[in-house]
């Protein structure tokens, strides 16, 4: 597992992580269990805003965790006919990708890809707002954000470095 505060993150912004039931109430809808990693970063920076637009929600900031979910879970399925009536973990196709985080500028979801039955590794898409496409991005969030960070950044991102800002009115400061 990659340390998330190695190089570009810093020292972690969050002193208290969720409590394991808040983890658990989201594993139990997603009938998934989430990568450890993503957890840590999670813990360690949610409930804020990262490179200047990257929502990144926290089991239990101003925006729950749980409740992002669902919301951009549905926004994303609109489309596909039954899917979002499943948790991701008994869907097939699109259905078994969960949102982690959005962007605010221009209302790109992050999505975690759960591994195949032959891998083990979990991936990162994006499902772009503008135009009806989802991209793959080999690797998991930390993978993910450590390319943000060179600047590797999906289409119509801005191009800025890691940066952390606390959500407006966030229970964890």
């Amino acid at each position: 597992m990659a340390d998330v505060r190695a190089g570009a993150f810093g020292p972690r912004e969050r002193y208290r992580p969720a409590r394991p039931e808040s983890w658990r109430e989201i594993e139990d809808w997603a009938g998934l269990e989430l990568p450890r990693d993503y957890k840590q970063f999670v813990d360690d920076y949610g409930d804020a805003i990262v490179f200047g637009h990257l929502f990144i929600a926290h089991p239990e900031g101003i925006d729950p965790l749980l409740k992002v979910m669902q919301e951009e879970r549905q926004t994303f399925l609109a489309d596909v006919e039954g899917e979002f009536d499943k948790a991701p973990g008994e869907s097939s196709g699109l259905g078994r990708l969960l949102p982690w985080a959005y962007h605010n500028f221009n209302g790109d979801i992050c999505l975690l890809v759960p591994p195949s039955t032959d891998k083990r590794d979990w991936n990162v898409a994006i499902s772009f707002r503008q135009c009806p496409e989802v991209q793959i991005f080999p690797g998991g969030v930390i993978d993910f954000l450590h390319a943000l960070v060179r600047r590797e950044v999906p289409r119509g991102w801005p191009h800025v470095g890691f940066e952390w800002v606390s959500a407006e009115g966030s229970p964890l400061i």
